[in-house]
């Protein structure tokens, strides 16, 4: 837990004793629930970056504004081994859509009955629908429940230039800012084209990808994404 006094009251709920949850409850209210997946992303990235990623926006955004961060969700419909026209059936653990639903509910459920007023779900994983069950269930739990506040969130959402991709150029750039002993870009082709159907790449070329550019993505996440949760807080 952070102790810093002049910093916001942060922490990794697994790390935490009952009395330092509270203390973070008590200052900021929020539960942070990363969303990933284990799924081929290419020879040149790990198969968690997804929970990876979103776990460490979490911990950005728990930073700025207080709060808890949960352990990633590795439960994810839709990968790329089901994806028509591909074959990368190694290397993904893919569940039911209806898992990815029920899952969701628990979560979301018990994080309210835990006393957190805001549930803030970063996806790192964009697969469809399993991303808009993500978003359905907060909009759902938002109209059932008008006493607390949940969001579902990718980080495509809130910077202008990313769009989805799979493991391409944002992709891989956010993976060298935050793990960047994961990512080997030497292991991509040298020259060509980057494909899907060989290269389990979706989106721009990652062979141009830098932690920089990595850095300017999150930053342009977190500064939206810290405008939302202040707005949420002062709604409460």
């Amino acid at each position: 837990m952070q102790n810093n006094p002049s910093l916001p009251l942060w922490g990794l709920y697994e790390r935490l004793k009952p009395r330092e949850i509270e203390a973070i409850q008590s200052a900021a209210p929020i539960a942070y629930l990363p969303w990933g997946a284990l799924e081929y992303h290419g020879v040149h990235n790990p198969v968690g970056l997804d929970g990876i990623k979103a776990h460490a926006l979490a911990v950005d955004l728990a930073k700025a504004n207080g709060g808890i961060v949960i352990p990633p969700v590795y439960h994810a419909a839709n990968l790329i081994k089901s994806y028509p026209g591909v074959d990368f059936k190694k290397h993904s653990l893919e569940f039911p859509e209806s898992l990815v639903r029920s899952t969701c509910q628990a979560y979301f459920r018990q994080l309210m009955e835990a006393d957190f007023k805001i549930i803030v779900c970063i996806s790192g994983h964009a697969g469809e629908p399993h991303i808009d069950i993500l978003r359905e269930e907060a909009e759902a739990f938002a109209g059932r429940y008008p006493g607390h506040r949940f969001w579902t969130v990718a980080e495509f959402d809130l910077i202008e230039e990313l769009t989805p991709n799979h493991s391409a150029l944002g992709e891989t750039s956010l993976q060298l800012y935050y793990a960047p002993e994961t990512v080997d870009l030497s292991r991509l082709p040298q020259d060509g084209d980057i494909t899907l159907e060989r290269d389990a790449v979706a989106g721009r070329d990652p062979r141009t990808a830098t932690a920089t550019y990595g850095k300017f993505l999150a930053e342009q996440f977190l500064s939206a994404a810290n405008r939302t949760i202040q707005s949420l807080l002062s709604s409460i």
